[in-house]
């Protein structure tokens, strides 16, 4: 078995897309009179459930393949050097000061500038997120933008610990411990394993990976698969209170996330509880199928955000569908929209495995090469939010199987009122190449 991530290779931008050539419409793919039979066979568990957004709110979504990027890589690079550089040259600012008020003083107006900071860092990520609802900005660059904003937050937040150092160095005096806590969970909401793995794709660190993204009104998840692992973020900004930076008396942050995700709980088996008593409160539950890390606003009593980690070898999948033609038996495992899925290639002859491309698309559009079965006939990928259909090619063998998979069991419906409908489309990049695969919400 293998993932996406271990066939495709990394290129640049700026050559020519190979791997992602956009294949013949699918419904010119089945040109054999032998005939097709779908067989639904039972999932293998219950789907856990997810912080997500509701199927009527979302306005946007794809699946986009992202490269490295020489310009965008080198930008990232020059602005973590920069606020290296600044903070070392805060710290040098607050340690040469010649008398301890002074370095009082200059240590608080540090750490007031690092809030300040947050709170545009916060901004910028609701314009970004609007912006690509909007359809103002690509999909590529929606992706760099929120890996930008992950990258400076994490050099806050290696700030804010040597902040916190410092005031600890100066004699008589002390700034509360929850004051840095709550500015480092501030931060930690918007960074996440995904987008730090959509940062280290962009400057060449790793290979080319593939990322599903969903956008809503004040609302973001993305999903990719690292090392066999499919992790996911989701973000509701509207399920925060109205009074930011204002912790209310609420029931302790575990009976929170035990109440919205009861299967994850029977399956604990650490739990880890963060600033139970600040304006946010993080919750770490590792479990038998992967780990979870909530946030909960304690104004509003509610989860907002949520990491999860999903290893493919413990993912439940939902029912099965089978398609059966020129020999070939090719089997979906589906999950839901936007989540990873199997796909099982077998002959119906000797019932071995096949090695062969698979071929993702929308019905009766063009499809992208997404990767190969390997020697076990097994690969998981990101399927995309909505039907589509994928087709095996093993010589003059076609198959095709169309997946049209349920949406999760989300711990919160809808919040506000929305009256969009669905619509397909298929988005092509700049380079020609169909490898952002997307189904849109008109606004």
């Amino acid at each position: 078995m293998r993932a996406v991530s271990v066939f495709l290779a990394v290129i640049l931008v700026i050559a020519t897309v190979a791997g992602a050539v956009p294949v013949a419409s699918i419904s010119d793919a089945q040109t054999s009179e032998e005939s097709i039979s779908q067989v639904n066979q039972e999932g293998s568990g219950p789907i856990l459930s997810m912080l997500g957004i509701s199927p009527v709110d979302v306005r946007r979504s794809a699946l986009q393949t992202t490269y490295v990027e020489l310009g965008r890589g080198l930008a990232f690079t020059s602005t973590a050097t920069e606020t290296r550089i600044q903070t070392e040259t805060t710290l040098n600012r607050i340690q040469s000061a010649s008398t301890p008020s002074m370095r009082q003083q200059r240590l608080l107006q540090a750490l007031s500038e690092t809030e300040q900071r947050t709170v545009i860092l916060r901004s910028q990520q609701r314009t970004q997120i609007s912006a690509y609802g909007d359809e103002n900005i690509t999909t590529e660059q929606f992706l760099a933008r929120l890996a930008a904003i992950d990258a400076e937050s994490r050099a806050l937040i290696t700030r804010i610990s040597r902040l916190e150092s410092a005031a600890d160095s100066i004699g008589g005096f002390s700034i509360p411990a929850s004051r840095f806590e709550t500015l480092r969970i501030e931060l930690r909401t918007l960074t996440s394993p995904v987008r730090k793995h959509a940062t280290d794709v962009i400057t060449g660190t790793t290979e080319r990976s593939r990322f599903v993204i969903q956008s809503g009104p004040q609302s973001v998840v993305i999903g990719t698969i690292i090392d066999e692992t499919y992790v996911r973020e989701a973000y509701r900004g509207r399920l925060r209170g109205a009074g930011i930076g204002m912790a209310l008396n609420i029931t302790s942050p575990t009976n929170v996330t035990t109440e919205a995700y009861p299967t994850i709980t029977s399956l604990r088996r650490e739990r880890t509880v963060t600033a139970p008593n600040g304006p946010i409160a993080r919750v770490n539950v590792d479990h038998d199928r992967g780990r979870l890390v909530s946030f909960i606003d304690t104004s509003s009593a509610r989860i907002f955000k949520e990491i999860q980690h999903r290893p493919l070898t413990q993912t439940s999948t939902r029912r099965s569908l089978s398609a059966v033609k020129d020999g070939l038996r090719l089997t979906a495992h589906p999950t839901y929209p936007g989540g990873p899925v199997r796909f099982q290639l077998n002959s119906t002859a000797t019932e071995q495995s096949v090695d062969a491309p698979l071929t993702l698309g929308p019905p009766s559009g063009e499809s992208t090469i997404v990767g190969e079965t390997g020697a076990d006939g097994s690969l998981w990928t990101l399927a995309p939010d909505g039907t589509y259909q994928v087709t095996a090619i093993d010589r003059s063998s076609v198959v095709l199987v169309s997946v049209d998979p349920s949406f999760p069991p989300l711990i919160y419906g809808t919040v506000g009122n929305s009256n969009s409908t669905r619509g397909n489309s298929t988005e092509t990049n700049a380079n020609g190449s169909n490898n952002d695969i997307r189904i849109s919400t008109p606004g």
